[in-house]
């Protein structure tokens, strides 16, 4: 049975050390907002633990046990190991993150050689790559070539980690505080030369100053902790700070609603110009007023607008009005005047119409669907003209649907439509407007005697759209906007033949 006394705890130190290392994880858990570079940095406080742990399990428990001596001792190896590649795979989480399949190839990759070097570690009294043991456990030994490998492997993660972490910061404010993280970094090096050179720490009054696991460890908390104050790390804190420097007015409450922390001036008071909003948040919730006096001044005055528009038909007044309080509504109000003037022809003929109701019914039939059609390429024409608006492209799915509307309403005066198309390839949006005008023109040119009209829309390769009708266009030639054909890219050609007159419109090779 285990004598007692080797229950004991003996070394305070490692209990507290153990604490601190709880802490700090717990700190960490509760400030870093990224979830990958939290999960990595937190793996990296249960090793720390695990290799204090390693320490009290050696000389407290089996002291006298020299096979699950050495074992343990062998032990230390993985934390020590581990430590370093986790703190270095936080770093390469850290935002940005360019190319995410390799870092995830990289630290799958880095994962396995740890595995391996756990694996040759562990089983170093079948091989003595790592110690070569001439006393057991521990008393009189030599290093072996792969301890140094072991070596490299904590010198270069530890040191790399810092080098990424300053590579990702893009705050110059934060990057002239390099040293601080850095001077921790070279107390921790120091300690760790000084130990292996030496063979243990300097002793004051026959104790010891450190032991390895804290000249380990410390440094790594420190350093991190350094990169996080200094704002080289982005941490979830500064709330006061925030509340102090920002004109936000809100405040935070915990799950009983009382507040936590609020701005200067916070009222929980709604107004004209002011509404109270509030989200769900862990612990609780936050509330603060978003100011919507501006919007609603925009929004009264666009009403205004909209009003002496459709009152006094004064366009360019109104335009220079609006322009001069609100820049931004310049492209809104040019984009209305181009649908304007595209539709101009069409819109005092549907004006016409309605002011002329003829009394015959037969006449009021053929005007009502000539009304239709005309209302139809109003309306499809503006709509087509807004998808365009930033875009160099149209989806001919928009100019099919335009399309078969027209068609539609045509069939009402009993002529024979068909439409067929083509393709999904996306067509030139100057080109697709010319192409529905040209279709517009030819039912207005033709109307009274149209019987009977296919459309093909093919845009398997781009536009290419064809047009067959009973009857000839007067106006309709192949030089019909021959110059806002070329300019968009495209070429138009027209032929009769066997009384059926052909239109196709295509992009030009």
């Amino acid at each position: 049975m285990m004598p007692v006394e080797h229950l004991k705890p003996h070394n305070m130190s490692t209990y507290c050390y153990c604490i601190l290392v709880i802490v700090w994880g717990l700190s960490i858990k509760r400030r870093i907002l990224d979830e990958k570079v939290r999960h990595r940095i937190i793996t990296s406080c249960i090793f720390m633990l695990l290799l204090f742990f390693l320490r009290m399990w050696k000389h407290s428990f089996f002291p006298d046990v020299i096979p699950v001596e050495e074992a343990v001792w062998y032990s230390y190896y993985i934390p020590m190991t581990a430590i370093p590649l986790f703190m270095f795979m936080a770093a390469l989480r850290v935002e940005p993150v360019r190319e995410l399949k390799r870092v995830e190839i990289a630290e799958k990759v880095m994962l396995i050689a740890e595995i391996l070097i756990s694996i040759v570690v562990m089983t170093n009294g079948l091989h003595g790559m790592v110690f070569k043991i001439k006393v057991h456990p521990d008393k009189d030994y030599t290093h072996g070539w792969f301890y140094f490998v072991i070596l490299a492997w904590m010198v270069i993660f530890g040191l790399g980690t810092f080098v990424m972490l300053m590579r990702k910061c893009s705050l110059s404010a934060a990057k002239k505080y390099w040293y601080i993280p850095a001077a921790f970094i070279a107390v921790g090096l120091i300690m760790l030369v000084w130990y292996t050179v030496y063979g243990g720490s300097p002793r004051i009054g026959g104790s010891k100053l450190f032991h390895l696991q804290e000249a380990y460890c410390i440094p790594f908390i420190t350093a991190i902790e350094g990169v996080i104050q200094t704002g080289i790390l982005a941490a979830n804190s500064g709330y006061s700070a925030l509340f102090d420097y920002s004109t936000i007015n809100a405040c935070i409450f915990d799950k009983t609603h009382a507040p936590v922390l609020s701005s200067k001036g916070w009222k929980d008071e709604a107004d004209e110009d002011h509404r109270i909003c509030s989200e769900e948040v862990t612990g609780g919730s936050i509330s603060w007023a978003e100011d919507i006096g501006t919007i609603r001044r925009l929004n009264a005055e666009l009403e205004e607008v909209t009003e002496e528009l459709e009152a006094e038909n004064d366009l360019i007044r109104q335009e220079n009005e609006v322009r001069a309080e609100r820049v931004g509504y310049e492209t809104r109000n040019r984009l209305y005047n181009r649908i304007a003037a595209a539709v101009r022809l069409q819109a005092l003929k549907l004006d016409e119409l309605l002011d002329k109701v003829s009394e015959d019914p037969q006449t009021f039939k053929e005007e009502l669907v000539y009304a239709a059609v005309l209302g139809a390429y109003i309306k499809r024409m503006g709509n087509l003209m807004l998808i365009t608006e930033n875009s160099q492209q149209l989806d001919p799915e928009e100019l099919a649907l335009a399309i078969n509307e027209s068609l539609d309403y045509l069939a009402l005066k009993g002529c024979v439509c068909d439409m067929q198309k083509k393709g999904q390839a996306k067509i030139s949006s100057d080109l697709g407007l010319l192409a529905y005008e040209l279709l517009e023109a030819v039912f207005e040119d033709a109307w009274s005697r149209l019987n009977s009209c296919q459309v093909i829309l093919d845009c398997t390769e781009g536009l290419k759209l064809s047009i067959a009708m009973d009857a000839r266009p007067d106006s309709i030639s192949s030089v019909w906007k021959d110059k806002q054909i070329k300019e968009a890219g495209g070429k138009l050609s027209s032929r009769y033949e066997d009384d059926t007159y052909y239109i196709m419109l295509e992009e030009a090779v």
